[in-house]
């Protein structure tokens, strides 16, 4: 269920909360992204659970233009998650408590204030999201900087989330809340090397403290089965690079990203896009491949000999190696009720890990104006 979450944030193609906006950024825009995600476990990951979960999300964005250098945005996200673990967990605490009333649906809130001025802007924006077990505040300020008559342009960004995570044990047992803080710091440099080509760098830290373990998990130790039990301090670093090149109408992209905490998870990710344009450019087609390799955290195994302080038997802290295939669509089309043009984009990935777990997401969006 870790890596669940985060594969959504993938997807989102429109303009990001996180980051500054560039001069293109403060028309009035309204968009819609649907998103169907599924996650097979086939057998695989954890041997001791099903893996198996859906999403089902659609997030609605707005954004209004207060003038030539200013822009207020709005952002809602509501979605349906559906997780084996955690629903046969819900269950049981329910029955112990007797307790009704569950809600499998998530929400969450985003508003930015938005500012670019000719050569430099920034973003300031906050959230709040809330589900069953866990609810999120956010906060959130970024820049950029344009040197060099826009051919430089350094970016930076700092998020910070205060969490609460509702326990409940895979045995239905119900604890405290707990609390879990974020905060990340985002740094990027993009540099037009000619006026086809572009690189890109990019670094990534997060200090994460307080309930990092999934409350719902369990791991065998011996014969019999205990609670996951995970540090209450993470430290992720990221670094990536990615070099992009027009060719003719057409571009292409190829990207690495090295990831490393101090649960000792090391991860390489491989990806290549082509941006094939049709009828002047009013048809996308966007294929994609990645390739994903992972270590495993030291607190990972399947099954425990005694008792250690800190176990973890969640797939996605363990080694494995992924593979996903995609095809992005884009198409310029009428939208009748506002006599207009608008964008329309729909898109299919599988990801096939290889410790059996598979996932397939399809995303249908429509943004305008175009």
């Amino acid at each position: 269920m870790l890596l669940i979450k985060t594969v959504i944030s993938w997807l989102l193609v429109l303009p990001c909360f996180a980051a500054a906006p560039s001069s293109g950024e403060l028309d009035d825009l309204f968009a819609f992204r649907g998103i169907v995600l599924q996650q097979d476990d086939n057998n695989g990951g954890n041997p001791y659970v099903s893996e198996d979960a859906s999403i089902y999300e659609g997030l609605f964005l707005y954004r209004s233009s207060l003038g030539a250098e200013d822009a207020l945005q709005g952002k809602f996200t509501g979605d349906v998650v559906s997780a084996a673990s955690y629903d046969d967990a819900r269950e049981k605490a329910e029955t112990v408590s007797g307790a009704t009333g569950y809600n499998p649906g998530r929400f969450n809130v985003d508003i930015a204030w938005l500012h670019q001025s000719l050569d430099w802007g920034f973003s300031i924006g906050t959230s709040y999201g809330q589900e069953y077990a866990y609810r999120s505040q956010g906060y959130n300020l970024s820049g950029n900087l344009d040197l060099a008559e826009g051919a430089t342009q350094l970016s930076a960004s700092l998020q910070v989330f205060n969490d609460q995570v509702r326990v409940i044990r895979f045995d239905g047992s119900k604890e405290h809340d707990q609390v879990r803080n974020t905060d990340t710091l985002n740094l990027g440099w993009t540099q037009s090397l000619t006026p086809t080509r572009v690189l890109n760098l990019g670094w990534s830290n997060s200090q994460q403290r307080g309930m990092l373990a999934t409350s719902f998990n369990a791991v065998k130790v011996d014969d019999h089965f205990e609670f996951e039990q995970l540090p209450e301090h993470r430290i992720r670093n990221a670094g990536s690079i990615r070099y992009k090149q027009a060719s003719g109408e057409d571009s292409w992209q190829l990207g690495f990203s090295r990831y490393q905490d101090n649960w000792d998870v090391k991860g390489n990710t491989l990806e290549l896009r082509y941006y094939a344009h049709f009828n002047r450019g009013q048809l996308v087609l966007e294929p994609v491949y990645r390739y994903y390799q992972q270590q495993q955290s030291r607190y990972f195994a399947w099954q425990f000999d005694g008792l250690p302080p800190f176990r973890s038997s969640d797939s996605d802290l363990g080694d494995f190696d992924g593979h996903t295939l995609g095809l992005n669509v884009s198409w310029l089309g009428s939208a009748p009720w506002l006599q207009r043009q608008a964008w329309y984009d729909m898109g299919f990935q599988v990801y096939d890990r290889s410790d059996n777990i598979r996932f397939y997401w399809l995303t249908v969006g429509w943004r305008y104006p175009q």
